[in-house]
C-alpha cells in the first residue's frame, strides 16, 4: 500500500473516537495526513502552484474586498513547505501547531468567503472540502475523497464551525502522519528548531498511549 493511504486511512482512524458524528472535521484529518508531506521535493511542483494562487488571489480579494487572508495563508504555507526539509521543521511539535492554526484560519477564511455568494452552511462546508483536496490530496484518491466528503457534509449533522471543529483535526491528522513516520529507520526531529535529536519508536508509543487516554476520554463523555 503505498504510503500515502496509508497516512490517511491511520489519519481516519486516529481522529474518529474525537469527530465520529462530524464528517467535515474527519476529512480535515485526513487532509492533515496529506499535507504534512509537500515538505518533500516531489511536490515542488504543487507548492510553487500554491504559491502562485495566493499572490494572485491576495491582492484581487483585497481589492474586491473579499477575504484576502486566503491569498496570503496560501502564500505562507508555500513557504513553509519550501523551506523545510522532508521531516523536517513541518513534522515538528512547534510546526504542527503552527500549520494547524494556518489551516484554521485558511478554512475560516474560506468560510466567510463562499457565504459571501450566499452559500448554505453545509454547501460552503463541501466547497472548502472540494477547494482544499484540490490543493493537497493525491490526484489518485481526489475522486473518492471529495464524493465522500461532499456526501458526507451534506447529508450528515453538523455541530458548528469552531476551534475545536477546524484546527483539532488538523492537530490529529498531523500527529497521526508523525507518529507512522517515528516507525521508519530515519525517525522524526520532532524539537526542531530547537533541537535536532532524532526520535523513532520510543516517542510514537507515547504519543500513542497519549491518544488512547484522549480517546478512551471523549468516547467516554459522548455515550455515558
Amino acid at each position: 500500500m503505498s504510503s500515502y493511504k496509508k497516512h490517511m486511512i491511520f489519519a481516519l482512524v486516529f481522529t474518529l473516537p474525537f469527530f465520529f458524528q462530524n464528517i467535515f472535521a474527519l476529512a480535515l484529518g485526513v487532509l492533515g495526513s496529506s499535507i504534512l508531506d509537500f515538505d518533500h521535493p516531489i511536490k515542488g511542483g504543487r507548492v510553487l502552484i500554491i504559491f502562485l494562487s495566493g499572490l494572485i488571489i491576495a491582492p484581487i480579494f483585497y481589492l474586491l474586498g473579499l477575504p484576502y487572508l486566503i491569498g496570503v495563508i496560501l502564500i505562507v504555507l508555500a513557504i513553509i513547505f519550501y523551506f523545510s526539509r522532508h521531516r523536517g521543521f513541518s513534522h515538528s511539535i512547534l510546526g504542527i501547531f503552527v500549520l494547524s492554526l494556518l489551516l484554521m484560519l485558511l478554512v475560516v477564511s474560506s468560510y466567510f468567503f463562499f457565504r459571501t455568494f450566499g452559500a448554505k452552511e453545509k454547501e460552503t462546508l463541501a466547497l472548502i472540502l472540494t477547494f482544499l483536496g484540490l490543493i493537497f490530496v493525491n490526484k489518485k484518491i481526489l475522486i473518492p475523497f471529495t464524493f465522500l466528503g461532499v456526501f458526507g457534509v451534506l447529508f450528515t449533522p453538523f455541530p458548528g464551525l469552531d476551534l475545536y471543529n477546524t484546527m483539532g483535526p488538523f492537530l490529529l491528522g498531523f500527529v497521526s502522519h508523525v507518529i507512522l513516520d517515528l516507525y521508519t529507520p530515519s525517525g522524526v526531529k520532532f524539537l526542531r528548531p530547537f533541537s535536532t535529536k532524532t526520535f523513532k519508536k520510543g516517542l510514537g508509543g507515547f504519543l500513542i498511549i497519549l491518544w488512547i487516554i484522549g480517546a478512551g476520554y471523549s468516547i467516554m463523555h459522548t455515550f455515558f
